[in-house]
């Protein structure tokens, strides 16, 4: 064993007491984890002496407990933490007034930098986004590490990428041991598409839905239902005269056998008038039919196609001539 070594092992068997102002019982308890942890080294159970000389050195802060704790995680491999364990140890030694133990501590910092292993976790720019959040064995990794080299302890590591509506990602990387470069690549976050969208809190008030305006009406489409009407009452009136018309000719015909030349029966007479009015309500119905059915063609045709307003009036009548139909109205 080289002078330097001998010497650490000298000053790390020595826990000199705290300049900390803890109490009896914190104190007593950090004495009595100490030894116990010492006994575990001397036995080779590092595994289980550094977690009391960790939970010693929260009691009971000192240079001495930093050293030997350092001690211990160097000789269970867990290299970094022994490095990063080093250096604590050198500052407080330092603040102390204790060179001799502050210089070995800077050797063994810059005796474990070259054999550091590091584990890098990289976020490219596909997978960054400003709500990601990364940790490293359950702790949180800032931005600023990412992409950045950091010594790590031998052995399997966790990596879990989240983010909100996205699902959660986890890896492994595996750094074997000392001088060891491990790397781990965060991919895009897939959407979590069983996120329910209504559980996150609205930043808007809820307003009820309010029903659609009514669709307003075509342009023209009043004209254009009158000018149907219209033509409709235009065809029953050519229906109308067709019927008279054809009765009048029946019966015309059925006078001719009560007639003799230019005298006629009673019988006779009786078909001829009935005949007469039937032609003359025939002569009504077409010319009304036929000029309703004009102008609801006229209506229906003409119709304006923007905003309109319509006022008609349809008015038939007879005359002693026959029928006739009186359209009256403005529209615009």
């Amino acid at each position: 064993m080289n002078r330097v070594a001998a010497l650490l092992v000298a000053l790390v068997a020595l826990h000199p007491a705290s300049a900390g102002a803890q109490s009896a019982s914190q104190q007593a308890a950090a004495e009595a984890l100490f030894k116990q942890a010492r006994d575990l080294m001397n036995a080779g159970h590092y595994a289980e002496a550094c977690p009391k000389l960790a939970e010693s050195q929260r009691l009971d802060p000192s240079a001495g407990t930093l050293l030997n704790l350092a001690t211990c995680y160097e000789k269970n491999g867990q290299i970094a933490s022994a490095w990063v364990t080093y250096k604590g140890a050198a500052t407080a030694a330092q603040r102390a007034n204790e060179t001799d133990r502050a210089r070995l501590a800077r050797k063994k910092v810059a005796d474990l930098e070259p054999t550091l292993p590091t584990m890098t976790i990289v976020v490219p720019a596909a997978a960054d986004r400003p709500d990601l959040q990364v940790k490293r064995d359950g702790e949180t990794v800032g931005r600023a590490e990412w992409g950045a080299a950091i010594p790590t302890d031998p052995g399997a590591h966790t990596v879990e990428a989240t983010a909100p509506g996205r699902k959660t990602w986890q890896g492994q990387a595996q750094v074997t041991g000392p001088g060891a470069k491990a790397s781990v690549e965060v991919p895009p976050l897939a959407e979590d598409v069983a996120a329910a969208p209504s559980s996150a809190p609205s930043a808007l008030p809820t307003q009820a839905p309010t029903s659609p305006p009514p669709a307003a009406a075509s342009p023209g489409s009043t004209q254009r239902t009158i000018g149907l009407v219209v033509a409709g009452v235009g065809v029953a009136g050519l229906v109308v005269g067709t019927v008279f018309g054809l009765s009048a000719k029946s019966k015309n015909d059925g006078a001719t056998a009560h007639c003799g030349g230019d005298v006629c029966d009673a019988t006779g007479i009786a078909s001829l008038d009935d005949a007469r009015r039937a032609a003359t309500f025939s002569t009504i119905g077409f010319a009304a039919g036929g000029a309703a059915l004009a102008g609801g063609l006229v209506l229906y045709l003409l119709a304006p196609r923007g905003p309109s307003t319509t006022g008609l009036t349809v008015t038939p009548g007879l005359t002693a001539s026959g029928g006739e139909l009186l359209l009256g109205g403005a529209w615009r």
